[in-house]
């Protein structure tokens, strides 16, 4: 049996052989285990990785194999994972949390990484960039659960050198897929295509958002395109530059649609990814609702769309008003109607001026991610803060 040698010190790579073809798993974790890895297919040669497990740690291993149905436990062992590369900063957590899983996190700042965490906060994996690369935007786990991708932006003054990145788990291998001109945000189909952000040239040498679907087989098909839609002219925008700053995006394999944010329109587009129509705009310069006496929202970043009345919104927020919060917005897209239903802002106020996300969990909880200002929390709806992680000042 040959255990470690992975290029992430968290990942333990565990190999055996067995005398007839067979399927087998190992379990893992403290002196009772705990955690279980996938079962492996039936052969004589098995391989699996032990992930999830924080740097300078002891863990328990052993081999179950199930040669014709009958389960047989090999010997216990353990294994010492090894110690972070220099760089890596310490998180610091309060609290306890009611979501217990792991979280993928791109780090910017006085470090560039990619890093999954624990709800302790520990780093459980990592793959460390040079600041030089790119700007480093969404990061996520693949559907088939086998690599971590990122989206690396080229620099402001040529978007074309865009790139998504692909690492295994065992950090062996980055493969590189050219994504020219993409900005801010990437989402993951479940057949595998990665859609984009991107900046799309028009008249006057102003740029506005397509969405640009990258398929396995290297096939790209533009779904939507801004300047089809709207005309920055008949807007209170400037048609210079990128007038519509799309900053975020999601998917719904439901309905088939995704969803746009447009900071500089301050807007939210839900479009069809059959035909590429709008089906409508909330929010801002394009809103379409009636929100009442609610406040639109200002300045959304990352969203959530929790349901088919409900979206969750990270609201950056005006300078003047000085501080960010997450927004909950109840909607009827055949009233068409919107209203505000519930807010949350730190206590004392944090103003991010630059990206940030929120999610709910299935026990109603949030989280706040506030991300230029290194800080996650997860809050009660009535507010409270259970849970906080915080980054090294400079890190975001």
């Amino acid at each position: 049996m040959l255990f470690r040698s992975t290029d992430v010190v968290t990942v333990v790579r565990v190999r055996w052989t067995t005398e007839e073809p067979t399927a087998g798993y190992v379990e893992f974790g403290g002196e009772k285990y705990g955690q279980v890895t996938p079962t492996t297919e039936e052969s004589t040669e098995h391989e699996v990785l032990l992930l999830g497990i924080p740097a300078d740690t002891e863990i328990h291993y052993r081999v179950v194999s199930d040669p014709d149905g009958c389960n047989e436990v090999g010997e216990d062992l353990t294994v010492t994972t090894g110690s972070l590369p220099s760089g890596l900063y310490p998180t610091r957590v309060s609290g306890t949390s009611s979501f217990h899983g792991f979280q993928v996190l791109p780090l910017q700042g006085t470090q560039y990484a990619v890093v999954i965490v624990d709800e302790w906060g520990h780093y459980v994996w990592y793959h460390l960039l040079d600041a030089t690369e790119g700007n480093l935007m969404r990061a996520f786990l693949s559907a088939d659960g086998e690599t971590v991708n990122y989206m690396l932006a080229g620099p402001q003054s040529d978007l074309s050198q865009g790139i998504v990145v692909r690492v295994s788990l065992d950090g062996s291998e980055r493969t590189e897929m050219a994504c020219p001109y993409c900005d801010h945000d990437i989402v993951e189909l479940p057949d595998a295509t990665l859609t984009a952000i991107v900046v799309t040239p028009g008249e006057g040498g102003a740029t506005a958002d397509s969405l640009v679907e990258f398929a396995p087989d290297g096939t790209q098909t533009t779904i939507f395109n801004a300047w089809d839609h709207w005309d920055p002219n008949d807007l209170s925008v400037e048609p210079v530059g990128n007038w519509t700053h799309g900053n975020a995006l999601d998917y719904d394999p439901v309905e088939d649609v995704y969803y746009l944010s447009m900071k500089n329109l301050e807007s939210l587009a839900k479009i069809d990814r059959a035909t590429g129509e709008v089906i409508w705009t909330m929010n801002g310069q394009l809103n379409q609702f009636d929100w009442g006496d609610s406040t639109l929202v200002q300045m959304h970043h990352q969203f959530e769309v929790i349901d088919e009345d409900s979206i969750l919104f990270f609201e950056n927020g005006s300078t003047d008003r000085g501080y960010s919060q997450a927004v909950e917005v109840e909607f009827d897209d055949e009233a068409m109607t919107a209203q505000e239903v519930w807010t949350y802002s730190n206590d004392p106020p944090l103003f991010v001026f630059a990206k940030g996300d929120v999610h709910r969990f299935e026990d109603g909880n949030t989280q706040v991610v506030w991300s230029s200002s290194g800080q996650i929390q997860h809050v009660t709806p009535e507010g409270d803060v259970i849970w906080q992680m915080d980054l090294d000042l400079g890190q975001s």
